[in-house]
């Protein structure tokens, strides 16, 4: 069986570095939250796919057999954290992440990696809600995570996580309907 692995954590943590790697390890496909979240169509940055388009691209991830998703986000994605089979958040320090943030901004404006076209607004408004994720933002995603009555692992390195994925005592089924 291949596993369904949801992955949170603030920008920068290493997400999507992770999700490649494990994509690469187990067999199966990674998917950017990102991709779902905004609207690439567009030429500009920060415009938001429509919410239905979203949670439709999002059910069609999801019914596939195994898979990992990466992302911040937490509010809508309760199909996805039913479906998973481990639920891990990347913790980093702060310091870390915007370390990462900022090289990426760098290596998109020279060209080394796509752009997304953001600005360096974008970046400093990226680095002041980075600023506030751990202590806004994730305590929520754990909240709501908790009250589907599903764990969530907390993996500050790679080998953390490889390790938390091998477990067979952390898979834990989907929870059931009342």
């Amino acid at each position: 069986m291949k596993p369904r692995i949801h992955i949170i954590g603030g920008p920068g943590s290493g997400k999507t570095y992770i999700a490649a790697k494990l994509a690469e390890h187990f067999g199966i496909p990674a998917y950017g939250l990102d991709d779902l979240f905004w609207d690439s169509s567009t030429p500009t940055y920060g415009i938001r796919t429509d919410a239905s388009e979203r949670d439709r691209k999002l059910a069609a991830i999801i019914s596939g057999e195994g898979w990992i998703i990466e992302g911040v986000y937490y509010q809508w994605l309760a199909p996805s954290f039913d479906t998973a089979d481990f639920i891990i958040a990347l913790t980093p320090s702060v310091w870390v992440r915007h370390w990462r943030v900022v090289r990426r901004f760098l290596s998109r404006k020279i060209g080394r990696i796509p752009s997304k076209h953001e600005s360096l607004a974008d970046l400093r408004q990226l680095l002041r809600w980075s600023q506030t994720y751990d202590r806004n933002n994730l305590v929520r995603a754990r909240q709501f995570i908790a009250n589907r009555g599903r764990e969530l692992v907390t993996c500050r390195t790679v080998d953390d996580l490889l390790i938390a994925t091998q477990a067979p005592n952390t898979v834990h089924p989907p929870p059931t309907a009342s």
